[in-house]
């Protein structure tokens, strides 16, 4: 077959085979060619061979910087790089598909990423009327990623419109909450003054009542007093009465006793007349009686006068004590109509005593309850004013709310 081939060129054929074997088996990287043994034949042979081993050498560096940059574009891809492209190509069709598909892949990875980044970009900045379209071409996965990306928007859309209906609604709320409440806080704080002022009040008209209760009680112990005086004075104009009755008794024996002197006096004046008479007959001897008969008429005429004059001032005297018995009798009757006044109103003023300690019991329990009302009417205006706070804090949550709402984009 090769002619005069020795052994040692078939030895170097075989050295040359195995080289080419371990080099297209990828265990050498580098082909060392032989051009010529010295045998015209087995040169001719190794020139061809080499020729081909050549265009296989070059096929095999193409595949390699091929697969060198599949190599580096996974490993890019396997960061989350889909921009990267195997650029290199290769006469070898087997290659080439694969270089061309993975490119296809990228082209359809990059598309899809690019899209999906773009609309979720969207979301970012809160516009959710955006979606990725859905071509025919993606299926499984990545088909079921965009169709869910597509979803998630419409739910943001759709919580993004019922936050702003919401928040519309929980601001209108709002807005009505805090003019209830600052109308609230305001009734509640007037509500709180007024009870102080009323709580003033009736402490004072507490102490007024008090003074009166016990104003009251000493007039009913003064009223009994002057009634005592009163009974003390009636029993006194009692006994004046009847003092007045026994100088009455007195003067009438006193005119009896000044009628008898008047009658001695005017007996003891006929007689005086009788014996000057008498004497005036004897003469010279009838002098001296006469003297003392004229000075017996004289003693009778005064004592006739003095009992004229006592009689006058008896007279004048029982006048005097029937005008003292008639203000005595006038003074118990006064006394009497003054007992039963002072008695009426010591009843009076006892009832009056007894409606003021009932109605200043009665305040009392006012005061007490003013005075509770008045505490919890004071939580009442603290709690209203805290009300109040949590209202405007929900009138900013609902605005804040609203604004966030309104600052997203949805279909």
């Amino acid at each position: 077959m090769f002619g005069a081939i020795s052994n040692k060129d078939l030895e170097n054929i075989d050295k040359y085979f195995m080289q080419f074997i371990e080099f297209i088996s990828y265990k050498k990287n580098e082909f060392d060619y032989m051009e010529s043994v010295g045998n015209s034949k087995v040169d001719a042979m190794l020139k061809r061979w080499n020729e081909k081993i050549r265009e296989v050498d070059k096929t095999t560096k193409d595949d390699m910087r091929v697969i060198g940059e599949i190599v580096l574009t996974t490993d890019k891809v396997e960061q989350g790089i889909y921009k990267c492209r195997i650029n290199s190509d290769s006469s070898n069709p087997t290659i080439a598909t694969l270089r061309n598909t993975l490119n296809k892949m990228l082209d359809s990875l990059d598309d899809a990423t690019t899209r999906i980044l773009r609309v979720m970009s969207s979301y970012t900045n809160n516009d959710y009327s955006d979606s990725v379209k859905v071509y025919e071409q993606y299926t499984a996965e990545m088909r079921e990623l965009m169709e869910s990306i597509n979803k998630l928007g419409e739910a943001l859309g759709t919580n993004a419109r019922t936050n702003l209906n919401n928040g519309q609604t929980l601001e209108n709320n709002s807005a009505i909450m805090t003019e209830s409440t600052n109308n609230l806080a305001a009734k509640a704080n007037e509500q709180a003054a007024s009870l102080e002022q009323t709580a003033a009040a009736l402490e004072e008209i507490t102490s007024i009542t008090r003074n009166n209760a016990e104003n009251a009680s000493k007039m009913a112990d003064l009223g009994k007093t002057v009634r005592s005086s009163v009974t003390t004075g009636e029993d006194l104009a009692s006994k004046t009465a009847s003092s007045m009755d026994e100088i009455n008794d007195k003067v009438s024996s006193i005119n009896e006793a000044i009628t008898v002197i008047d009658q001695i006096a005017f007996q003891t004046n006929i007689l005086s007349l009788n014996a000057a008479v008498e004497a005036a007959t004897a003469g010279e001897a009838g002098k001296g009686f006469a003297v003392v008969a004229g000075e017996v008429r004289n003693l009778a005429n005064r004592s006739a006068d003095a009992a004229r004059e006592i009689k006058d001032l008896v007279e004048d005297a029982n006048l005097k004590a029937n005008d003292g018995k008639k203000i005595s009798d006038e003074m118990i009757n006064g006394y009497k109509e003054l007992n039963t006044h002072i008695t009426e109103t010591i009843h009076i003023i006892e009832d009056v005593s007894k409606a003021s300690k009932e109605q200043m019991t009665g305040i009392e329990q006012i005061n007490d309850a003013v005075t509770m009302l008045d505490r919890v009417t004071q939580e009442n205006a603290s709690e209203a004013n805290q009300v109040k706070m949590i209202a405007d804090e929900v009138a900013t949550m609902a605005n804040d709310l609203v604004s966030d709402a309104k600052s997203k984009k949805f279909n």
